[in-house]
């Protein structure tokens, strides 16, 4: 698989207060998640369906391990047919099997898997032939290699990784500024031949940085919030419960900083 490198910044905003409503200001001092031992990572998710749309019609998924520094996120299309099965193929290929599912030796496998649990008997014909044009899905998979401090992400779309150190925003991709979010970004597809082209970005971090990712909806909103405010709220904060996430992303939505998409956040901390 032809792999796409790309040098990103590593020079961080300067930091400034950040105005917001008040029933969405972030608390200025922030204790970092706990964790076992300063060398181990922790992750918690958190994900919120489109506003009007039940919890299990979410197409965003994410999985993670710990113990291996893995983590990944996929944003299934909605356009598309039975794109939550896709993303979750993909996260998991990624994490608790440990392997690339964008390989050339992988993604086959996964395709007729996808095809495998979808195409049940019984299915009217349009459902069976929405299956024929098959799902897509935008993905993200970090790996975090705790002994030697090295961290590399692979992209394929507008899903999006922040690295964080003291605050501050290190790296942010593959989509580098919240204006450039498209209908037409590149995703990983369940039917036909073609491998897709990832963008891998990777770096060194210090123990107690954080790494946020995110779906589009809230990427776009926390590089946003960069842009005009020069930091983002504080992701441990954000996702420190499912409650909490869940009544902020509707606030954000309400306010309309937060476009009303399926809405997932990964935070590592290491």
């Amino acid at each position: 698989m032809t792999v796409q490198s790309v040098a990103v910044p590593s020079q961080p905003a300067a930091p400034s207060d950040m105005a917001a409503p008040s029933d969405l200001a972030a608390p200025s001092d922030l204790a970092a998640p706990s964790r076992l031992a300063s060398s181990q990572l922790t992750a918690v998710s958190r994900t919120v369906a489109k506003l009007g749309r039940d919890p299990s019609e979410n197409e965003d998924r994410a999985a993670a391990c710990a113990e291996r520094g893995r983590f990944a996120v996929a944003d299934g299309a909605s356009t598309s047919a039975r794109p939550e099965v896709w993303s979750r193929l993909l996260v998991d290929a990624y994490v608790r099997e440990s392997v690339d599912p964008l390989a050339a030796d992988v993604l086959p496998g996964l395709r007729a898997r996808w095809w495998a649990e979808v195409n049940r008997p019984g299915l009217p014909w349009y459902a069976q032939a929405k299956l024929q044009s098959g799902a897509d899905a935008s993905f993200l998979g970090l790996s975090v290699d705790v002994a030697n401090r090295l961290w590399t992400a692979t992209c394929v779309g507008d899903s999006c990784v922040f690295h964080l150190s003291a605050g501050l925003t290190r790296v942010a991709g593959p989509v580098e500024r919240s204006t450039d979010f498209t209908r037409f970004a590149q995703l990983v597809g369940s039917r036909g031949e073609s491998l897709p082209l990832p963008v891998v970005l990777s770096g060194t971090f210090h123990p107690g940085d954080v790494f946020v990712l995110a779906t589009d909806a809230l990427a776009q909103f926390l590089l946003r919030a960069g842009e005009n405010r020069g930091w983002m709220p504080p992701p441990g904060w954000l996702a420190q419960t499912a409650a909490r996430f869940t009544r902020l992303v509707a606030a954000y939505r309400h306010h309309g900083c937060l476009v009303n998409d399926d809405t997932m956040i990964c935070v590592v901390q290491t």
